[in-house]
This record gives C-alpha cells, structure tokens and sequence, in this order.
C-alpha cells in the first residue's frame, strides 16, 4: 500500500533545550527554514507557581503559560494577558492525558505510556498538533506538528506546555534506560535469591 502523504497545510518545528542556561530555556526552530522563531523561558520562581514566557528572537513576548500551585490547570495568556486557551489534567490518570479549551472547542489528547509524545484532536477529530520526543537525546529535544486547526504558535506553546510542565520535561533516554535496567535487576536479585541457600553454610 503506497504511502498516505502528509497535509500540506501541517507544518513541523524542531524544540530544543539550551544546555548552558540557569533555569529551563528552549529555543523553537521552524523546520522548513532553519530559523529561530520563539523562545521559551520558565520563570525563576516556578517553584511556587510555574509559568513560561514565550518570546520572539527579539526578546518581545508573545505568550504565557501560568499554572497554579498544583500544576492541574493552565492558562495560555497572549502578550495583552487576554486568555487563548486553557489547558488541564486529571488528578488520577493510569496514563497521561490532558484536555485544552480553545475557540470554545475542547482538545483532547493522550500520551503513550512513558509520554514519548502525543496528538491533540478536537471532538470531530481535527487534527489540532503532535508532538514526538526525540529518544536518547543529551538535551530535551522534540518535534512539534502543527495543523490548520489552531493558530501555530498556540499550538507550540500547548505542546511546551503539556511536555515541560505536565509531564515535567522527562527526558526519554532516561525512561528507556530505566526499562531496560529494570528486567536486568529483577533477574539479578531473582538469582541471588535461589544461590543464596547454597551459599549459606
């Protein structure tokens, strides 16, 4: 079966964590021209209550992201703090999964289980963004799709929002490292188990 191609009207931006920054810093490329478009900066005192400012290459900010104590519900704010969208999770959930209101729409979305990425679609299924992990990255690295439905930058600060806050920026090398460690530990302490009858005199 040949493949489906993809829409002409999605676009894709590259997302990627400096390294040598004080507090989380991602600088958000668009992937057809190579260029810097946003930056975005989680506040110093987002240890009380987690907010990102998304800036243009200029410095001039564009949007916020700000949380509450609890880091359950979010509001994006354009640069006049009028309310674009307003993102939440559920407090119990067996895989993660968040729901964004936008244009009197509600998004919904799941992760996979180790969050690798996700796809946010709107109650008919429109395609709204996607957003795929880059695995075994030294630095926090993901790929943003963004379609027609929402407006690009919305979209792009959603992701961020849902990546480093909800899910706290968890890099994926480390998940995979740990489910690959986790079955050989279990097998070595199973093997101490049965050989230490043996060994004991």
């Amino acid at each position: 079966m040949a493949d489906i191609p993809e829409s002409t009207g999605r676009r894709n931006y590259k997302v990627v964590q400096k390294l040598l920054a004080m507090r989380p810093v991602y600088e958000i490329y668009d992937e057809q021209t190579g260029q810097v478009v946003a930056i975005a900066k989680q506040t110093w005192m987002s240890f009380l209550r987690s907010t990102m400012h998304i800036e243009d290459p200029q410095g001039n900010r564009i949007l916020t992201a700000k949380g509450g104590f609890f880091d359950k519900t979010f509001w994006l704010l354009d640069a006049s703090e009028n309310k674009v969208a307003k993102l939440t999770r559920p407090w119990i959930a067996f895989r993660q999964n968040f729901t964004i209101h936008y244009r009197d729409e509600e998004l919904k979305a799941q992760g996979g289980f180790l969050a690798w990425g996700f796809e946010a679609l709107n109650s008919q299924g429109v395609f709204a963004f996607r957003l795929d992990k880059k695995i075994l990255a030294v630095r926090d690295q993901s790929r943003i799709q963004v379609g027609d439905y929402m407006d690009e930058l919305h979209a792009v600060a959603a992701a961020l929002v849902v990546d480093r806050i909800f899910f706290k920026g968890k890099g994926c090398g480390c998940r995979l490292l740990l489910c690959c460690l986790a079955p050989i530990i279990v097998i070595l302490i199973m093997t101490m188990l049965l050989l230490m009858p043996l060994l004991v005199p």
